[in-house]
Order: C-alpha cells, then structure tokens, then sequence
C-alpha cells in the first residue's frame, strides 16, 4: 500500500515538473500585451516581408496556431525577432513534448518528417524556426519526381 502511495506521489512531482509553467506563461503574455494583436493574416505578412525566399502562407497559418496551442501564448503579438527561449521561454510555457508535438503535427498536416532534423535548441528566433520549416517544405516541393 505504501508504494502506491510513493509512486502516486512521484507521478505528481514528474506531472510537474514536465507541465508548462503557468507563472511564466501569465508573465510573458502580460508582456506581450503592450503590443499590438495581429490577424493570422497580418502576422503571416510580416514573415512574408521578411527575407527574399518566398514563406509557404500555409505553413505561416500552422505555425501561428500550433505555437499558441502548445504555449498557451498570444501569438498574435509575437514577432519573428522574438527570441525562443530569452523572451518567450517556450521550454517552460510549452508541455515537455512540444517539440516532438510540433513533428507529429508538421508530418500529419505537410506530409514532410521533420524528427530526425528538428531540434530546437539550434534555433534562436520565431523567424528561426518559420525558416527551418520553410526550408524543410521547399526542400520537399524542389525534389523530382
């Protein structure tokens, strides 16, 4: 009896430590909120001013809604110069699984595997990581058939 107890004790520690840190993520939107809250589609025409290679419009839409559900964050107050970990903490706001969510749902919606690449620690912006996947699907879309 006493083990059950230990383990479901355990269980709550570990369901602690891997949620998302609710603090943090009331203190990073309460910061966010002095900026303005973008459209999905007035976010994604800030990516697509951004550099010379074209963004996939679908990607940028998938990105704004995976990102604000794995983080609970407002993302329309997000900007590509946003840091991932500085700014927004995402390795706390986020479930401990959010990178490999993030995989799952990338393949499911674009047919493109990402898991064997992915890995978030090399990325530093939001615009880093509109990029990585950008690239991921241009890579894709230039192969031959």
């Amino acid at each position: 009896m006493w083990q059950s107890v230990i383990n479901y004790l355990q269980s709550l520690r570990t369901y602690r430590d891997l949620s998302p840190d609710i603090t943090i993520r009331r203190r990073v939107n309460a910061r966010l909120q002095k900026r303005p809250r973008l459209s999905p589609e007035m976010w994604s025409r800030l990516f697509c001013e951004m550099g010379d290679e074209p963004i996939t419009p679908s990607l940028l839409i998938f990105i704004y809604k995976r990102l604000q559900k794995y983080s609970g964050l407002d993302i329309g107050r997000i900007r590509a110069s946003d840091r991932l970990i500085e700014d927004l903490q995402i390795p706390l706001v986020c479930w401990f699984d959010w990178s490999n969510r993030l995989c799952e749902d990338f393949h499911t919606t674009f047919q493109v595997d990402i898991s064997t690449e992915f890995d978030e620690s090399l990325l530093e912006t939001v615009g880093d990581l509109v990029w990585f996947l950008n690239l991921r699907l241009q890579s894709i879309d230039s192969v031959p058939s």
